[in-house]
């Protein structure tokens, strides 16, 4: 039966069970730098990078065991069943390299490298706001002239969420730079020591600006929500630090 093919390639082709457990739960191929979960259950390196950046709190693909304190990044290739993969793949070299070359990219990246290391505080959801433009997934972005605890963007905009000024919580629109007001929609002053992260609550609308009621809520993407692939995907073609051009400011 051709479904069965599909499935199990390597056996149908080949005839050989062995091969079965160098094929990754993951991708169904060869497995590729084969990294062991802590509850023993081996994937290609970069499979499991991207579960555990999808997935909140990581958990292992097959058997859904927590792996919240697994740095994947740093796991180490099993040497043994590398070496059957490499005697079993003849593209094997070529794969590995290719792999290689994307962890380097996506360690290099301000954006995706806290998404790929399981940071809680990287990603953040809003949602509920008047102005529908506001509502979306934002990371951890990086504004060279800001000062200040992390700012978050919305892929593909130049919407953003920061602090000002020790005082307060701003989500507004930087074509203009900080001091913009008329760019700003909504707003959530600081406790008396302020938040290094934003509020989940209390946001309101910002004055002489240009949000709309509802006020919205945000929320860290973090324990037990999973983040879609097309969520993310916006992460891969947007260079943040290239696209703002603001004069610098200082802002704590």
């Amino acid at each position: 039966d051709h479904r069965y093919q599909t499935l199990r390639p390597m056996e149908t082709v080949k005839g050989v069970d062995e091969d079965l457990d160098l094929l990754c739960p993951i991708c169904y191929l060869y497995i590729c730098e084969p990294v062991f979960t802590p509850c023993r259950h081996a994937f290609c390196k970069n499979c499991l990078v991207k579960s555990f950046g999808f997935n909140r709190p990581p958990r292992c693909p097959m058997c859904r065991g927590d792996c919240s304190r697994v740095k994947v990044m740093e796991l180490k290739i099993d040497p043994e069943m590398e070496a059957a993969a490499r005697k079993a793949d003849p593209d094997y070299k070529e794969r590995a390299s290719k792999r290689k070359s994307e962890r380097k990219l996506w360690m290099r990246s301000a954006i995706l490298s806290p998404v790929v290391n399981n940071d809680n505080n990287a990603i953040f959801e809003v949602t509920g706001a008047g102005s529908e433009a506001v509502n979306g997934i934002y990371v951890v972005g990086n504004i060279p002239s800001y000062l200040g605890p992390r700012l978050y963007n919305k892929p593909g905009t130049q919407m953003y969420i920061f602090r000002w000024n020790r005082r307060e919580w701003i989500i507004a629109e930087l074509n203009r730079g900080f001091e913009d007001r008329r760019a700003r929609f909504y707003r959530v002053s600081c406790s008396f020591v302020p938040e290094d992260v934003p509020p989940e609550s209390g946001w309101v609308t910002s004055v002489g600006g240009t949000g709309v009621s509802p006020a919205p809520a945000v929320r860290p993407l973090g324990q037990g929500d999973r983040i879609s692939p097309r969520l993310l995907q916006p992460l891969l073609q947007e260079n943040i630090e290239n696209s703002h051009g603001c004069s610098p400011c200082s802002i704590m």
